[in-house]
């Protein structure tokens, strides 16, 4: 028997509003800027309601509703490609990176932030789809990599090796965007 208490309805409407901005990042990860987040979100909402209701609560609500949210994201992408639509133009993904403007930088140094953001999220989107899960859950969701793998029903080791590939592969893909000073100054921070 447990001694923790049910997750309710309300402390799940509770949670996605907590994590609204991870898992939109989640969401924006896994289609790219194709699809508006919010709708998404509110069939994962849905889909997760319906689950709670029907099942047991869930040992991690956290890494339980990042699960159900990419699940459900992963699947908008299949129905896309299904309909030869390509769920992230870059128009789309271009316009939904837009920084915040800022009085202390010049166009050009936003214009390069916003060159960046898009490589980003450019890179990410190339990531295989469980190097793309575990990277999601633990930046966008700040899962710990036992409850990643937890969730995603694989070994912590197996998690650690798909999160470093993704880093590596991430690393490599964006190193011209690193800043001029940190060229030599990674190599001890792993």
């Amino acid at each position: 028997m447990r001694s923790e208490p049910a997750l309710t309805e309300d402390d799940l409407a509770e949670l996605f509003q907590t994590h609204r901005a991870g898992l939109a990042g989640a969401v924006r990860g896994i289609l790219g800027g194709g699809i508006e987040p919010l709708e998404v979100l509110q069939d994962a909402f849905l889909r997760a309601l319906r689950a709670l209701r029907k099942d047991s609560p869930p040992d991690d609500p956290v890494a339980w509703i990042f699960v159900v949210t990419m699940n459900l994201a992963k699947d908008r992408r299949r129905a896309l490609a299904r309909r030869g639509q390509d769920a992230r133009s870059l128009e789309e993904i271009d316009a939904m990176g837009q920084l915040p403007t800022s009085t202390e930088h010049g166009p050009g140094t936003r214009a390069q932030q916003s060159e960046a953001v898009l490589a980003a999220r450019l890179a990410i989107q190339e990531l295989s789809d469980g190097e793309k899960e575990v990277f999601l859950m633990r930046v966008s969701g700040d899962l710990s990599f036992e409850a990643a793998a937890q969730a995603l029903g694989i070994p912590v080791g197996t998690a650690k090796t798909r999160m470093r590939s993704a880093l590596r592969r991430l690393r490599h893909q964006l190193a011209a965007f690193a800043p001029e000073d940190l060229d030599g100054a990674t190599g001890g921070a792993r």
